[in-house]
C-alpha cells in the first residue's frame, strides 16, 4: 500500500457513486486514514447530506503532483458523529494515471501571461484557454510565443484563480486569423493550484455527461 503515504486528513478527494438513487460524483474530503480503513466526509450537494446507503459501489479518486489515483469499493459503514462519514476498504493497489496522460476537457476561460526572459517578465499579454487538463493547457493569443519558453500564467477558473509558471511545448499559427495556438505543460505548479485545476476538470466533465457529450 505504498499510495498510503498520499492519503492524510483534510486531502480534497472525489467520490463517484457507480449505483442508486444518488448516482453521480461529488467533491468531498478524507476525514481519517486507517490501516485498512479509510474515513471521508459524507458529500453535501446544494446544502443537503447525500444520503448514500451502506453497500453503496462508489470510486475515489485523489491525485498529486504527479499522478491521479482512483480505486472502487463499496461504503461499508455509515458515521453520523462526530461528523458525518462513510467507512471504505483500502485495496492493496490502486490505478494511477501519469500527469502527462491527465484527461483534457474543452474550456474557455481568459487568461493573462507574461513571458519570462533575461531581462525579466514581459508587459502583460492577454490570451483565450481552448481546453485544460492537470497537467497543461492549450491557448489562443495574437502574440507569437517561442516554442520551448517560460511563461508565467494567471487564469480565472470556476474553482479559483491559478498563478503558475508554464512550459511552452508547441506552437502553431493559424493563417486564416493570424492566432497561435499554444500547448503549454505546467511547470513546477504547487499541489493546491493543481487541486484547483483538477477539480475544474472533473466539473467540466461532469457537466458535459449531463450533456450526453462524453
Amino acid at each position: 500500500m505504498s499510495y498510503k503515504k498520499k492519503l492524510s486528513s483534510g486531502l480534497a478527494v472525489e467520490l463517484i457513486a457507480l449505483e442508486g438513487k444518488y448516482e453521480g460524483h461529488y467533491r468531498t474530503r478524507v476525514e481519517e486514514v486507517g490501516e485498512r480503513l479509510l474515513l471521508v466526509g459524507a458529500p453535501f450537494e446544494q446544502g443537503e447530506l447525500v444520503p448514500l446507503r451502506e453497500g453503496t459501489k462508489v470510486k475515489l479518486i485523489f491525485w498529486d503532483e504527479s499522478a491521479v489515483y482512483s480505486f472502487e469499493g463499496k461504503i461499508m459503514q455509515r458515521i453520523a458523529v462526530p461528523v458525518p462519514m462513510f467507512v471504505l476498504e483500502l485495496p492493496d493497489t490502486v490505478d494511477k494515471v501519469q500527469r502527462r496522460n491527465f484527461v483534457r476537457v474543452p474550456a474557455l476561460f481568459p487568461i493573462t501571461f507574461r513571458m519570462v526572459t533575461r531581462e525579466g517578465l514581459s508587459d502583460l499579454l492577454k490570451a483565450t484557454m481552448i481546453d485544460i487538463s492537470g497537467g497543461g493547457m492549450r491557448f489562443t493569443t495574437k502574440v507569437r510565443v517561442e516554442d520551448k519558453s517560460l511563461l508565467y500564467v494567471q487564469i480565472s477558473l470556476p474553482t479559483g484563480e491559478i498563478q503558475t509558471p508554464v512550459r511552452v511545448i508547441r506552437v502553431e499559427k493559424n493563417e486564416e486569423n493570424n492566432l497561435y495556438s499554444v500547448s503549454t505543460e505546467f511547470y513546477e505548479i504547487s499541489e493546491r493550484e493543481r487541486d484547483k485545476i483538477i477539480r475544474c476538470v472533473f466539473e467540466k466533465q461532469r457537466a458535459m455527461r449531463k450533456k450526453g457529450l462524453v
